[in-house]
């Protein structure tokens, strides 16, 4: 295995970890939460593409509030 990589060119992935990446690239599904995040996104940019504009409604939950990070 070998990963190569510079600060401006692209990442070379070769051996095993090649092959499990184009496995995982061809076979994976998505999370629940990365297919949720995916769905409100194109929402917004439905929106954003019909109205011009976005609006969006942040909801603060209990344990940020407490300072529970």
């Amino acid at each position: 295995m070998a990963v190569h990589s510079n600060f401006l060119g692209p990442v070379t992935v070769s051996g095993d970890e090649a092959k499990a990446l184009t496995r995982r690239l061809a076979h994976g599904r998505g999370t629940q939460a990365a297919v949720s995040s995916a769905r409100n996104g194109r929402k917004l940019a439905t929106t954003f593409t019909r109205d011009g504009t976005v609006r969006i409604k942040l909801k603060p939950t209990g344990e940020r509030l407490k300072g529970k990070d």
